[in-house]
């Protein structure tokens, strides 16, 4: 019998191990199944005491009951004639324990303790494993391949397995069966047959803690990853900072000849990654977003809206492919990012001021013309240069000669109104300049009078000097 006792017990600590579960857990598992187990063979309303030795492997099944004169509950009591039979010194009242070998409980009995104990030490390996992996949420974990559908991967990471659903495969690449495999834990959901890992390759988390791992200076916390922001398999935006001055935070994560970048590059399957430097001014973060188009002007229309004005050549960069690239860098800055060409923003800010520029002010064109071109809705310049000609010789009733005269006209007031706009504009860097030298001479002048207050002093204390050293002489 205790040869069987020793069996069990090394069956249970090689269900411990390879559940990986605690051997003390496994033992109160088995104990608690050993008590329904007694339930089931000598009645429900039967207790029982069980215990297990760890050193020897012995282990002793008693059922327990009162000792009274006469039985009620058989169940829970026992007579004191049949109980003096085992334990002559025993009186009423006491507790009998009475030895049950495991083999009288049946194989009914076995089989159901059998299965309460697989049951409870399943439960408790999934409750390791949820507890283990929620652990892991936002970490790379590695596994092998096992099946590859449309929908999604089922990956083997040794102890349990985990899914890639479809949103979290990258379309560029292609998952062989057993083949290596990385990626990061999104997120644990508790289902009924046990832990869910959910795991994809891409989300922007994928990219920082690949980041994380091959670049030390990010590692050792020298340069911070504000944020990552990607279109999975196509290109990637990573936006980083450092306190310390002597580090170049882009050099560091590109490495020498790119070697750092490279290696993150080729896991991602050919993904494009920027790195940009942060910045807390929105303009220049706008700017260093839209990287590799060089930004003329950033200009900011509302708290969530840009607009940023590009070279013509640049501007299929700024867009990007299928609208990759300004998409990627709103979501880096928060903003809502416009792209504009510089050829129709000088357009449409040429009309703006052709739009000031009210007919009536137009001292060339004869008064009659002008109030004619008032009548006919021409209020001003920009309306009359974007009508159709064949409107204007029918409501100015004008040939084509004098439709071309007026026009002529118009352009150089246009022509004026430019010139005199470049003209303010030097007056107020001109005022704007004399503003700054008045401000400089002011604090200069602040700064002598300092300096004159100071000498009085400085008078005082050379002349109670050389008083001193006439006395002295004296």
């Amino acid at each position: 019998m205790a040869n069987e006792d020793n069996l069990i017990t090394e069956g249970m600590k090689s269900i411990a191990r390879a559940r990986g579960v605690k051997f003390d857990y496994v033992i109160e598992s088995f104990t608690e199944a050993l008590k329904n187990g007694v339930k089931r063979k000598f009645g429900k309303g039967v207790e029982s005491e069980v215990s297990v030795n760890k050193s020897t492997g012995e282990i002793r099944i008693y059922t327990l009951k009162k000792v009274v004169d006469s039985v009620q509950d058989p169940d829970k009591e026992i007579g004191f004639d049949d109980a003096r039979k085992e334990k002559p010194t025993i009186a009423v009242g006491d507790d009998f324990r009475q030895h049950i070998p495991i083999a009288d409980l049946g194989r009914t009995a076995i089989e159901s303790v059998k299965q309460t104990l697989t049951q409870r030490v399943s439960e408790a390996e999934r409750n390791r494993i949820m507890t283990e992996y929620d652990k892991k949420v936002g970490e790379i974990v590695k596994g092998i391949v096992k099946v590859v559908s449309r929908n999604e991967i089922l990956v083997d990471l040794g102890p349990t397995e985990a899914t890639i659903p479809s949103y979290g495969i990258m379309r560029s690449e292609h998952y062989r069966l057993d083949s290596p495999i990385r990626a990061v834990v999104s997120r644990v959901d508790r289902a009924q047959w046990g832990p869910k890992i959910i795991l994809s390759r891409t989300d922007s988390k994928f990219l920082e803690r690949l980041l994380f791992y091959e670049i030390p200076e990010i590692k050792d916390g020298l340069i911070q990853v504000i944020r990552v922001v990607r279109e999975a398999g196509v290109r990637a935006k990573v936006a980083v900072q450092t306190l310390d001055l002597r580090i170049d935070p882009i050099g560091a994560c590109v490495g020498y000849r790119g070697s750092r970048i490279q290696s993150i590059v080729k896991e991602l399957s050919g993904e494009r990654i920027d790195i940009i430097l942060w910045s807390k001014e929105p303009s220049l973060q706008v700017s260093r977003g839209l990287s590799p188009a060089k930004i003329k002007e950033v200009i900011t229309l509302d708290d969530n809206h840009v607009l940023a004005v590009v070279a013509d050549e640049d501007y299929s960069k700024a867009i990007g492919k299928n609208g990759v690239n300004v998409d990627l860098a709103s979501r880096l800055c928060a903003v809502e990012i416009e792209i504009k060409k510089l050829s129709e923003y000088e357009q449409e800010l040429k009309e703006k001021e052709l739009a000031k520029i009210n007919i009536q002010d137009v001292k060339e064109l004869k008064p009659a013309m002008r109030k004619m071109m008032k009548e006919k809705g021409y209020s001003n310049v920009l309306a009359v240069l974007n009508a159709p000609v064949e409107e204007l010789k029918f409501l100015l009733k004008l040939d084509d000669e004098g439709v071309e005269n007026i026009l002529a006209t118009l352009h150089s007031a246009e022509q004026i109104a430019a010139q005199i706009e470049e003209l303010e504009a030097t007056k107020a860097a001109k005022a704007k300049s004399e503003a700054a030298e008045a401000k400089t001479e002011a604090a200069e002048a602040k700064t002598e009078e300092k300096q004159e207050e100071n000498r009085p002093e400085e008078k005082k204390v050379d002349q109670k000097e050389s008083e001193d050293v006439k006395e002295k002489g004296s």
